[in-house]
């Protein structure tokens, strides 16, 4: 997801582009595993310091069911936004120094900028910290591992010990 920036930068602060995003084959990282195509859109502004982006992208995920083990597919509609700084200027072809760069992407040496980065944290940040195959999933029996969402296992219910003196209080008393 590589832009060519150069016309952009040699605007005037509050010019804009806009393109359509589609990669047929895109894979971020091996936890987030990207099944199908990434489609989506981007508007990039030029600003003082070099260019802020911002758009949204499309994407679908294979992800792992926490309760059961499964692995299954999730849709997403991810929002991002990113600063981007020059390292050369435009004119010269000098290096430049940046200032306040902490949570800006570069903008390299033939003036590209590189989208996959800013897009790829924004999907991790938005991959919930639970993740369901369903919301009703049963999960794994903790005695057997079965899954119980094919049915119910033979196993007998875990006695929790701290509750045996009142077990035997009953059984005395009946």
């Amino acid at each position: 997801m590589l832009f060519n920036v150069a016309q952009l930068m040699k605007s005037q602060v509050g010019a804009s582009f806009k393109a359509d995003l589609h990669e047929d084959e895109i894979q971020f990282d091996e936890v987030s595993r990207v099944v199908g195509p990434l489609n989506g859109h981007v508007r990039m502004r030029r600003i003082n310091q070099g260019v802020l982006v911002d758009g949204w992208v499309d994407v679908t995920l294979e992800l792992s069911c926490t309760r059961c083990l499964r692995e299954f597919q999730q849709p997403m509609h991810v929002v991002y936004e990113a600063r981007y700084y020059p390292t050369v200027d435009i004119l010269t072809g000098m290096p430049v120094h940046a200032e306040d760069v902490e949570d800006a992407f570069p903008i390299d040496d033939h003036h590209h900028l590189d989208l996959t980065e800013p897009v790829r944290q924004q999907i991790l940040l938005d991959i919930p910290m639970v993740t369901l195959c369903k919301e009703e999933c049963k999960g794994l029996c903790s005695q057997c591992g079965k899954d119980l969402n094919e049915g119910p296992c033979s196993c007998e219910p875990e006695v929790d010990t701290r509750f045996s003196a009142l077990k035997a209080l009953l059984q005395q008393e009946g």
